[in-house]
């Protein structure tokens, strides 16, 4: 579970710094059991942030401009589930439940992002990011992988 967090952590990371070859390099060659593990640490990080902002906003131009930094194969996928949950047509589960594993996975990095822009700003945002980073490698739960 130890690599899921820093994967789940890393990809957001990387969306926050509008880093796109990170963000194609975090996920890369990961199996689907893998995948799950960091959709559901993902999920945890999004519904924590979600509960503690309320029902926070999702402007649509900011989905866009996250989205845009995914790979060109899950982009088209992520950016029309999360215009749906922007417009209020649907929630974000619903949106994404027939998403491919890859493509949920970004596409909740995305929403979590978009959240964190709107509520904290980019540079808190990234503050906060390192923070809790630091907070992993302080309990004892270094990144199990080099990042670029």
């Amino acid at each position: 579970m130890v690599d899921a967090v820093w994967r789940a952590t890393d990809l957001t990371r990387a969306y926050l710094a509008q880093d796109r070859a990170q963000v194609a390099a975090c996920l890369t060659d990961l199996d689907t059991g893998r995948l799950e593990r960091v959709l559901a640490w993902l999920i945890l990080t999004h519904d924590e942030l979600f509960d503690a902002l309320g029902e926070p906003s999702m402007a649509v131009r900011e989905v866009e401009a996250v989205a845009a930094l995914a790979p060109p194969e899950v982009e088209f996928a992520t950016t029309t589930a999360l215009h749906r949950v922007a417009a209020e047509e649907t929630g974000l589960t619903k949106a994404v439940e027939s998403l491919a594993p890859l493509d949920r996975v970004h596409a909740i990095a995305i929403c979590t992002v978009v959240m964190q822009l709107e509520a904290f700003g980019r540079a808190t945002a990234l503050k906060q990011l390192d923070d809790e980073t630091a907070g992993y490698e302080r309990m004892g739960y270094p990144r199990p992988y080099t990042i670029n």
